[in-house]
């Protein structure tokens, strides 16, 4: 009797456990994917702001330059970058027996396509871009130098300072698109170092009377002959995460 008593208490037990895993493997089932853990890539979104320092350090040296341009990022995919710079110079040129001033603020927007596929916990960019460009300037005009091969006035290599064609002209515009090259490296927690190289073709500009954009801010030299030109800019940048998406 007590043998069946005990035999009788192994059964239930048995029974018992058979309706508890049973019971567990029907809620392991039941889980739907959207319980389950996410193990989706996220993608962090970001917004990067700077400077470039090689207008600030030039500003320094060069008595006849004063400039400075803030640079911009948002990334809107996980290659893709929305970029705007926007900046402002003030520089004196001696170009061609001409002495000139000019001053003026300008923008760039466009965007930048990371080329290079990061290792895990990486962040680097290798990029080509594209961006539309537009300034707004002022030219004047301090002095320029006849220039008088026979020598038959004896004050034609004195620069003329005042009276014909000398002084400003306001209100001066132009219009350019950049192709950029270029990369950006993560020094430490989201800080970046950046260089980029430009290559301009001027589409327009409004030029002065009885003078030439001999020097257009952002887009920098230009001659009558070639509308191409080039710059480049050395950036110091901080990256604030936004938001986050997953991963295709």
């Amino acid at each position: 009797m007590r043998q069946m008593r005990i035999w009788l208490l192994y059964i239930k037990l048995l029974v018992a456990a058979q309706l508890l895993i049973a019971q567990e493997n029907e809620e392991i089932i039941s889980i739907k994917p959207s319980d389950s853990l996410n193990f989706e890539e996220k993608i962090p979104l970001r917004l990067r702001l700077g400077i470039d320092l090689y207008r600030i350090i030039f500003s320094q040296v060069n008595d006849d330059y004063k400039g400075f341009e803030v640079v911009g990022d948002f990334q809107v995919s996980e290659d893709l970058f929305l970029a705007l710079e926007l900046g402002d110079v003030k520089t004196t040129k001696d170009i061609d027996q001409v002495n000139f001033t000019t001053s003026g603020s300008y923008f760039k927007l466009g965007f930048d396509y990371n080329m290079l596929e990061n290792l895990k916990g990486m962040n680097n960019n290798i990029s080509v871009g594209l961006r539309f460009a537009s300034s707004s300037h002022s030219q004047v005009l301090n002095s320029y130098t006849i220039l008088d091969r026979s020598r038959f006035w004896p004050s034609s290599d004195l620069p003329i300072e005042s009276g014909y064609a000398t002084g400003e002209r306001l209100n001066l515009s132009a219009r350019w698109l950049e192709v950029v090259a270029g990369f950006k490296v993560q020094l430490l927690k989201n800080i970046y170092m950046g260089i980029s190289m430009r290559l301009n073709r001027l589409l327009g500009d409004k030029i002065p009377e009885n003078f030439d954009n001999v020097y257009i801010p952002g887009f920098n030299k230009k001659t009558e002959e070639n509308k191409f030109g080039a710059g480049f800019n050395y950036t110091l940048t901080y990256s604030i995460p936004i938001l986050s998406k997953n991963k295709k």
